[in-house]
């Protein structure tokens, strides 16, 4: 019995310690991009914007991604800008940010630094939040 719970202890340390070194690296990663501003060439800076990958092929995308960006964007109206691309025009992009999964979409300030980025399905809230420390007040 001890030696399952020795057992279970060290898979639940290897997977928190796991969790910890990709965070660790995501983070590294939005301070790399930070001062690459990848997004100069696509979206004029100025004001806020999220950046949506997406493919033709993505369900979610259509479903739930596209719905929650048109919300975000009801409530901001022109405080800030929602563009959407398709991964697979922009490889050299995906690649540099990490992406491997769509939906996915990025939030940048008004200088077009890179300040979030989301793997997957990420629900209006959430983009307002990550966008709220860089919006103008309304």
């Amino acid at each position: 019995m001890v030696e399952r719970l020795l057992i279970l202890l060290a898979l639940s340390g290897s997977i928190a310690l796991g969790w910890l070194l990709l965070r660790r690296l995501l983070a590294q990663r939005l301070q790399l991009l930070a001062t690459q501003r990848p997004f100069t060439a696509l979206v004029p800076s100025g004001r806020p914007a999220v950046v949506a990958f997406t493919l033709p092929s993505c369900v979610e995308c259509r479903t739930r991604q596209t719905p929650a960006l048109t919300r975000l964007q009801q409530q901001l109206g022109a405080a800030a800008q929602i563009t959407t691309l398709r991964a697979d025009d922009h490889g050299d992009l995906v690649a540099q940010l990490g992406i491997m999964t769509v939906p996915a979409t990025v939030v940048l300030d008004a200088a077009g630094v890179v300040r979030a980025l989301n793997h997957g399905f990420t629900d209006e809230v959430r983009l307002l939040g990550q966008l709220a420390p860089y919006a103008p007040e309304r």
